[in-house]
Parts: C-alpha cells; structure tokens; sequence
C-alpha cells in the first residue's frame, strides 16, 4: 500500500472510530432525553415503561416463567427475577428459566411469609422455627428457645425484621433484627399481650399492636418504641378493632381491623376511621407506596362490591362500584393490581384503567411490582405480566 493510500485509510479508520463514539454519545443523549420527556408525561408511566422495556425486553405480553406443585397451603413472594414459594415441606427458590437454585426441607404446619425490598422471612404461625432467604438462597435459620414459639415475623422496607414471640415468665417478648442480622432491640411484655410488630421506614421506630379490652369493648393500641432508648413514644388505641394485618408509610400506620380501617399517625393522631358498617370485608391492598385500597360487599359471598382507595393524609382518593368477582388485589408502588375472574386491571392510586390483560386462565393470586410489572400466579404456575 502507497503512503497516501495507509494515510487515507487512516484517516477513514479515525472517522469511523470518531462516529462511532459520536454515534453513542447521541444514542446515551437521545436515551436520556426521551426519559425525562417521559417522566412528566402521565405522572411517569411512560417512563416505567420504558424501564421496564429496559429490564425485560418486549412489554405488553405475559411470560410463563415459573411452575411448582400445587398446594393451597403454598405462599409466594417476588424477590427481583426470583420466586420463592413457601409450602408446609420446602422452600423453593425459583429462577425465571426454571431452574432451582434453592430447595430447603422444612416442616411447618402453619406457613406464613413476610417480604422487604430484597428479603422475605418465612416462619411456622405457633412453631418454633423461622427462615430468612434472600434471592440466591436461605441466609439464616432462627429456633426459640426452651420450647417457645414465634406468633409474627416482619420486614419493613428497608429489611429490618421484626419477631414477636411467647417468652417464659412474660406474656410476650419483641425482637428487631438489622440486614446484618445482629438484634438491636428486645422487649419482654409483662402486662400485655402484643400480637405483632413492624420496624417504622426511617428505622428508628417500633410499632406494635397490643391487644385488651377498654370500658367492656375489646380494644387493639398501636404502640410506638424508640429503637435507640427503647422508650415508649406513644399509642393510639383502636376501640372495637382486632388488628388483623397493619403497614408503616412513612410516618403513617395503616391498620385492617376486623371491623375498620384506620389510619394514625406515629404521634397518635387518627387520620382515618372507616367502619365497614353492614357491608362485608372481601379484600384489602395496604402496601400502596402513598395509598391503599379496600374492597368491601354488601352481600356475604355475591360479585356486588365496591373498590376504595385512601391517600395517607386518610382522604379518599376514588371509589369503583364492580359486578364482576375479584379474586385477589396487590398494590406496590404506584399501581394497584386486581385479578378478576378472567382478566388482570392495573390501576394508579385514582382507579384510573392503566392496563387490561385478558384470559388469564386459571390465575387466582396476583402480586404487584414496584416497577409497574404484575406476577400472575395460578395452582402450578406463574408468570410475569408486563404492560
């Protein structure tokens, strides 16, 4: 090759070699561009979206991607690309192509399971065993001791848990667990009996629903603890309330009473107080990243019913009148899931209609990601839905 001729190549060679950076400097700007364009339009769906495209490629499909035996005792929770499912004889993690990548032998007669952000904690409701698994596997098993055993077990949303559990002399004893596993607070309960407990989203506080009776009515008192000084702060009580499941949002507590839904603030104060009056209990979603959502009927078993949402600040946000059967309701983030009978709804916090899928078989279980994206779950399998 002559002089002129290397020299020309050289030069075409540092022209491509220029585009080609130029090319991707443009693609990472026009890339960056069109998120912040999506972000402000329609409150930043456009922008899941397009995270979620990122993650998973095509959207507006549903995958299958995991099976499993059936089981009605089984229990599930999503951790990243992972499913573990829970049964009385295993925990099973299961990778999206199949794959086990964790089969724990375990005898519970009473499955329960708690989820975080990248933790879930499965325990025996009155046994003496706890596991806490992340998404490649088992990371550690806790026993009581001298025979006691664990009531609740939960991970807030920074995966700190909390454990109540009967205790030898006392009526109850609390625990607080950090990620590390290391406990940074214990309570024994000499005059009353606490039925559950969560850490509050900042990690400073313990929030604990104790359980009485108040003027001949029973009563469930929330109970706030300082984790550092392990004083008690405060309690608002709940008159004519057995607590049956409560979340902490920020400085918020939502409690699902057997014959209310209340909100409180961690300084006492009631936001919200929603008898369900003569209607039934069908169904509730209390893990809304600013809301929740509750489904109550007139009749005892019947397709009549009508869908509510509340903000934190305790005000209704929107209400759904339905006539077709729900057969489950998630909420993570900002979406709300509901599986009816043949059909999967997302809807944002106002019960606006984010996205439809149709013919979803056998499905009875559903859970919502906070990326928007919803997981199916029917006896034996589960997949992915990605709108």
């Amino acid at each position: 090759m002559t002089k002129g001729k290397r020299a020309a190549s050289e030069r075409g060679g540092k022209k491509k070699s220029l585009w080609s950076r130029v090319s991707k400097v443009l693609f990472i700007l026009a890339v960056v561009l069109a998120a912040a364009v999506l972000s402000t339009m329609e409150d930043g769906q456009h922008f899941a979206s397009l995270r979620r495209w990122l993650m998973y490629g095509d959207t507006g499909e549903a995958r299958d991607t995991y099976t499993y035996s059936a089981d009605q005792a089984n229990r599930f929770a999503w951790l990243g690309e992972q499913l573990l499912v829970a049964t009385p004889n295993s925990l099973r993690l299961l990778d999206a192509g199949g794959a086990v990548l964790c089969d724990e032998p375990v005898n519970l007669s009473t499955p329960a399971l708690s989820t975080g952000t990248s933790r879930a904690v499965v325990w025996d409701v009155g046994g003496t065993n706890l596991y806490l698994l992340d998404s490649t596997g088992l990371r550690e098993k806790k026993t009581t001791s001298g025979g006691q055993v664990y009531y609740t077990a939960r991970l807030n949303s920074r995966d700190w848990l909390a454990v109540t559990e009967q205790k030898s002399g006392y009526k109850d004893a609390v625990s607080v667990y950090n990620p590390s596993g290391e406990l940074v607070f214990h309570f024994d309960s000499y005059d009353s009996y606490i039925s559950d407990a969560v850490v509050t989203e900042n990690c400073s506080k313990l929030v604990a629903v104790s359980l009485g009776a108040e003027g001949g009515v029973f009563t469930s008192t929330l109970v706030v603890y300082d984790l550092t000084t392990a004083e008690k702060l405060g309690e608002r009580s709940i008159r004519d309330g057995l607590v049956m499941d409560f979340a902490c949002h920020e400085n918020t507590v939502i409690s699902l009473c057997d014959t209310r839904l209340t909100i409180t603030d961690l300084d006492g104060q009631l936001l919200l107080d929603r008898p369900y009056g003569g209607q039934y209990l069908y169904d509730y979603a209390l893990t809304g990243q600013s809301f929740c959502a509750l489904l109550l009927g007139r009749y005892q078993a019947g397709n009549i019913s009508q869908l509510t949402t509340f903000g934190l600040d305790g005000q209704e946000l929107a209400t759904l009148s339905l006539s077709e059967e729900v057969l489950d309701l998630s909420a993570a983030g900002d979406t709300l899931a509901v599986l009816y009978d043949n059909s999967l709804v997302l809807y944002n916090q106002n019960l606006e209609e984010l996205s439809r899928l149709d013919n979803t078989g056998y499905a009875g279980q559903i859970i919502a990601g906070s990326d928007g994206a919803a997981l199916i779950l029917s006896a034996s399998s589960a997949w992915r839905y990605l709108p």
